[in-house]
C-alpha cells in the first residue's frame, strides 16, 4: 500500500511538471512574443517593372512611359512626405508651446527629460524591428526611384 502511495505521488508529480512545461511554451509563444509572430508573415512584393511588363506584355513605349509615371509619382510622393513631416514638426512645436504655457520650469524640464527618454526608446524599438524583419520583407533602397518593386 506504501509502494501505491509513492507511486501516485511520483506520477503526479511528474504530471504538474510536464505541465508546467506545456503551460510555460505556451504563455511564451502567445502573450510574451506576439510582435515576433507578426513580423514573420509573408507579404507579397509589390512587383517589379520586369513583371508587370511581361504580365502585361507592355510594348517598349508602354514601359518607358510607366517608368516615366512611376519616377513623377515618387517625386510627388516625396514632396508630400515632407510637407507632412513639417506639418507635424509644426503641430508638436505648438502643442509643446501650449503645454508649457500651464507648467511650471521644473515641470518643463522634467516634461522634457520623459519625452527625450520615450524619443530614444522608440527610436531603440524602431531599429529592432528593422533588425528582426527578415531580409524579402525590407524595402528597397532609394536608389531604385523609377522603378517599382
Amino acid at each position: 500500500m506504501k509502494n501505491k502511495y509513492k507511486l501516485w505521488v511520483a506520477l503526479s508529480l511528474i504530471l504538474v511538471f510536464g505541465l508546467g512545461i506545456v503551460v510555460g511554451l505556451f504563455w511564451e509563444k502567445s502573450f510574451l512574443q506576439p510582435s515576433k509572430q507578426k513580423t514573420t508573415q509573408k507579404q507579397e512584393p509589390f512587383p517589379t517593372m520586369e513583371v508587370i511588363s511581361k504580365e502585361l506584355q507592355l510594348t517598349s513605349e508602354q514601359e518607358a512611359r510607366i517608368r516615366q509615371i512611376f519616377k513623377e509619382s515618387e517625386e510627388r510622393f516625396d514632396s508630400f512626405r515632407k510637407e507632412v513631416h513639417l506639418r507635424l514638426k509644426e503641430l508638436r512645436d505648438q502643442l509643446k508651446k501650449d503645454m508649457d504655457s500651464v507648467l511650471t520650469p521644473e515641470q518643463q524640464k522634467k516634461m522634457q527629460e520623459m519625452m527625450d527618454r520615450y524619443m530614444r526608446q522608440q527610436r531603440r524599438d524602431s531599429s529592432e524591428r528593422r533588425e528582426d524583419k527578415p531580409q524579402d520583407q525590407i524595402p528597397p533602397k532609394k536608389e531604385n526611384k523609377g522603378e517599382v518593386r
